[in-house]
């Protein structure tokens, strides 16, 4: 289940997603709604761009928080 701080990586960019390919495809989550099915997400690199929602099951965690 996905958890505040942890890293991961899109892996499906559908639904008007797709603008967001020409990122660094590395984003932390920052909220958890509906007990995990969906995220908030903000890019590593570039903190301005958010994902304010996406369904959990499109990314892949890269890494556990700290």
């Amino acid at each position: 289940m996905p958890v505040i701080n942890q890293i991961v990586k899109i892996n499906t960019f559908d639904d008007g997603r797709r603008e967001y390919l020409k990122f660094k495809n590395e984003w932390r989550i920052t909220k958890t709604m509906f007990n995990g099915g969906k995220l908030e997400l903000i890019n590593l690199k570039d903190k301005n761009i958010k994902i304010n929602s996406i369904s959990s099951w499109k990314v892949e965690i890269m890494e556990m928080p700290e």
